[in-house]
């Protein structure tokens, strides 16, 4: 590629993509986003032999097809199946970015993706729980976003060793700005979030037949039944042992991980990266698993929390 001959924000040897791209070893500190062969993914990326990170990885969208992940500038041409983002109420328009404006990192009133981030890439504390008070203390640079991070970004995560997501049992559609991890996905995916009437056919959050998969919806509150309580129940795990194939989100903001659910109130929070990566997957929709495969073949991660319909 020629020399533009105009230097990169911040003086920088390369973009996003640029600097994230690579093979995850075990070793590497840059986490690594994109890989130009095929990542190592197995049946649910949390294999003991896998490579993948948290958030998947650009991979399969880049080279198989849209359906796969998010199509970020750059790296992938746009979307050529959706013109608006699944749930979406058509206010988002444009290619999705790493960064900033069009981006889920960063400060999204800034719309150069380097300076998006300013003062908070290089400020990294695995110790603390992250508040989402500014940029710098928010989880991953999701602006606003709590959490708490795996110091290893997910490489090859056990019940002992993961990422802990927030999320609250909410009790409105209406609750949006709350910090949780699904929250910052409604910016882009309202309806699967809030909306009036566009979760549950009563019109009430939490009552009803549900519309769409809930959210920030704590498992504890289906009382009437046992399936949602024998989660990730199996001769292998053991009794509600948390499952890094079908995450779940905690109102707790301890820094100490969650190896169990269902321990303490609020702890088997539904978010949508209990069935989603956040970057790409293998599969269509992102999904963490090869639903659309089984039964004949793929995963059928649902029947961890629906323990009752495998």
């Amino acid at each position: 590629m020629a020399d533009s001959g105009v230097p990169n924000p911040a003086l920088l040897v390369a973009n996003c993509i640029g600097c994230h791209t690579g093979q995850n070893t075990g070793i590497n500190k840059v986490p690594y986003v994109f890989d130009t062969t095929s990542p190592q993914y197995k049946e649910t990326g949390t294999e003991a032999d896998s490579n993948t990170l948290a958030g998947g990885n650009f991979y399969w969208v880049s080279n198989i097809d849209d359906r796969r992940g998010h199509n970020i500038y750059g790296l992938v041409g746009p979307d050529q199946l959706l013109t608006v983002p699944p749930g979406g109420d058509g206010t988002f328009s444009g290619q999705l970015r790493c960064s900033g404006t069009m981006g889920c990192h960063g400060d999204r009133t800034v719309t150069e993706q380097i300076s998006a981030v300013k003062g908070s890439h290089h400020y990294k504390d695995h110790t603390t729980w992250q508040l989402g008070a500014t940029l710098a203390t928010s989880y991953r640079m999701l602006n606003g976003i709590q959490g708490f991070g795996d110091r290893d970004y997910e490489y090859r995560p056990t019940d002992l060793q993961h990422n802990k997501y927030y999320g609250i049992d909410r009790t409105a559609e209406s609750e949006t700005s709350i910090g949780t991890i699904s929250s910052l996905c409604s910016q882009c995916h309202k309806y699967f979030h809030n909306g009036a009437g566009s979760l549950t056919s009563s019109g009430t959050f939490g009552t009803g037949v549900w519309l769409r998969h809930p959210t920030d919806y704590d498992m504890s509150n289906a009382v009437s039944s046992d399936e949602y309580q024998l989660y990730n129940n199996s001769a292998t795990y053991g009794n509600n042992i948390y499952s890094v194939i079908s995450p779940l989100a905690t109102a707790d903001t301890s820094t100490t991980v969650n190896t169990k659910v269902f321990s303490q109130a609020n702890d088997a929070v539904v978010m949508c990266l209990s069935c989603h990566r956040a970057h790409g997957s293998p599969y269509s929709g992102a999904l963490r698993w090869n639903y659309k495969g089984w039964p004949a073949d793929g995963y059928n991660g649902c029947a961890i929390c629906h323990t009752a319909k495998n």
